[in-house]
């Protein structure tokens, strides 16, 4: 039972290269968008899951967030090659928010030697942003308001993310929120005076 968190983690990991197959093989849309419900539920519930069996541990949680971080670059990469027109169309907001995310990943490998395992609410609404413009572009052919809204939410969640990661003096996981990880940077200053 303590497994299961483990095995959707595993899943999520296995829906990575899928995605991509299915990308370069040209298969309908609704097809990937089916993958990466699968992806998304299974996001959702290792988390619930862990915290409810007590197993969700720091370990857990970085592999966790890697985890993710990998899914979700390979369904962008799934994304480019199967509708490669819609990423020329939004290049520009892709191309900042790649920007942000690896600017983050690296200044957080250069500070705690791994990145950051939040969990943050902002990146939780992300995913659902995410699979809502990665729908919208499976399923019709085209960005629109779904894409960009996911794209900016990207932003703004890897600039909350810089910004605990500025604030913090060691690593972290499962900070809800900037305010949060204020709270938490003042509480441990104040336990170390």
């Amino acid at each position: 039972m303590t497994r299961i968190p483990n095995w959707l983690i595993g899943l999520r990991l296995a829906c990575a290269p899928l995605i991509l197959l299915v990308a370069l093989l040209g298969w309908p849309g609704r097809v990937l968008a089916a993958i990466a419900v699968v992806a998304l539920v299974s996001d959702y519930f290792d988390g619930a899951i862990a915290r409810r069996l007590g197993v969700d541990t720091p370990r857990l949680r970085h592999r966790d967030s890697q985890v993710d971080t990998l899914f979700y670059f390979a369904a962008g990469v799934g994304l480019f090659v199967r509708f490669p027109d819609v990423w020329r169309e939004y290049r520009s907001g892709v191309t900042v928010l790649l920007a942000a995310e690896i600017g983050r990943l690296l200044f957080e490998w250069w500070k705690f030697g791994r990145t950051a395992a939040y969990h943050m609410w902002s990146a939780k609404l992300w995913g659902v942003a995410m699979l809502l413009g990665f729908g919208e572009v499976t399923l019709t052919g085209r960005g629109g308001p779904a894409l960009v809204a996911a794209i900016a939410l990207g932003v703004l969640t890897n600039i909350e993310g810089g910004v605990a990661s500025l604030l913090f003096k060691e690593w972290h996981h499962d900070v809800p929120s900037l305010w949060h990880a204020v709270r938490l940077e003042r509480t441990v200053a104040r336990a170390g005076q």
